[in-house]
């Protein structure tokens, strides 16, 4: 009884060993055609004309609005230039007129 018990174990694992083995074949199969079909489409993609266009549009794009922002930039530098440059002579007339004052002061104080 034990022998019939023994042997149909034996029979039971190596036909589940077969099956899993024949199951994992299926499997690689399948992955293998999967990742043809997903380098397929890739390389449909990656040589579809739309696709080279919308490309060429990002980069387009990209130097364009680099550009507009370098202007800006150049354009904000000046302003902020100008800006200091009056805010430098007002400093330097409001303290030309400060010093005359304080001289007018000294002057009518000592005589």
């Amino acid at each position: 009884m034990r022998s019939i018990l023994f042997v149909a174990g034996c029979a039971v694992a190596l036909t589940l060993t077969a099956c899993s083995q024949e199951h994992a074949t299926e499997v690689k199969e399948g992955a293998k055609a999967a990742a043809s079909d997903i380098k397929d489409a890739a390389h449909t993609i990656a040589n579809d004309p739309d696709v080279k266009e919308a490309g060429t549009a990002i980069k387009e794009s990209t130097k364009e609005t680099a550009g507009e922002v370098a202007d800006q930039a150049k354009e904000l530098g000046a302003k902020a230039g100008q800006e200091a440059k009056e805010a430098g002579s007002a400093l330097k007339k409001d303290a030309k007129e400060g010093a005359a004052d304080s001289k007018k002061q000294l002057n009518e104080a000592t005589h």
